[in-house]
């Protein structure tokens, strides 16, 4: 006689099963791309051994459909469940929004629309013509990990001894990070000669003479014009040492003849 018990203990075995199995949403990317060069100047990425570019406008993420599926250079990629895989990836953006990358339907993929309509041009398949790959250049590498933070106890970085005859010190890399030798501060000398700031006014040279002066017409004589800028002295200086010339709204900046 078969034992009352037994069902219920498969129901329980089955019900825990079921528990553990339980799917959890994706966690949102912790790092976007919108900083990146290759991002900004909308370049091709490289996943799973083909190009992928930027494609339509992006969207928002979808914790339920979207999953990690590599990464480029640091940036996490993900794909969305629920199309045609290996068509589109997604780069991050902040405010929870990813760009869609897409490959080009060429070769085997060419004349088909996959599950949504492509935003690319789309090669024309030839029934009977075979396709021929053509060799590209290897193309950057693709994979890098992301959110590569260094350690808070991460042991100091050194500085590697200078090359004989080298009066340059070399910068070292060590536990990921790159340190430049740091040097000692020195002041910036203005320029003079052929290299300082100075214009032709009046038959004569007059160089920058220093910071420039809000403009107060209480305090201001009008002594010409310069390229349809006004030239300006102070009222008292009947020598004309220092001239004004415009430099910014409502700023002048002094000029003094050598």
């Amino acid at each position: 006689m078969r034992s009352p018990a037994l069902p219920f203990a498969v129901a329980v075995l089955l019900s825990g099963s079921v528990y553990a199995q339980t799917w959890q949403p994706s966690m949102p990317p912790l790092v976007t791309a919108e900083n990146t060069t290759w991002f900004q100047a909308a370049e091709p990425i490289i996943w799973n051994g083909d190009y992928y570019y930027p494609a339509g406008a992006p969207q928002g993420f979808n914790p339920y459909q979207m999953v990690r599926a590599g990464s480029f250079r640091g940036i996490p990629l993900y794909t969305d469940s629920m199309i045609e895989p290996y068509s589109i990836v997604f780069v991050p953006m902040n405010g929870a929004r990813m760009q869609p990358y897409e490959r080009r339907r060429t070769g085997a993929l060419a004349g088909t629309a996959g599950s949504r309509a492509p935003s690319l041009p789309t090669g024309i398949g030839a029934e009977g013509v075979a396709v021929v790959s053509i060799a590209q250049a290897q193309g950057p590498p693709d994979f890098a990990r992301s959110y590569d933070l260094a350690p808070v106890d991460a042991e100091p970085v050194t500085e590697a001894p200078p090359v004989e005859r080298s009066a340059i010190p070399v910068a070292v890399a060590t536990s990921g990070r790159v340190t430049t030798p740091v040097r000692p501060v020195t002041t910036v000398l203005p320029p003079t000669g052929l290299n300082a700031i100075w214009i032709e006014f009046d038959g004569r040279r007059w160089y920058g003479a220093g910071k420039s002066i809000a403009y107060d017409a209480s305090r201001l004589n009008e002594v010409g014009a310069y390229h349809g800028f006004t030239v300006y002295t102070l009222k008292g200086d009947t020598a004309a040492k220092t001239i004004y010339i415009p430099s910014v709204p409502g700023r002048l900046a002094p000029y003094l003849a050598k």
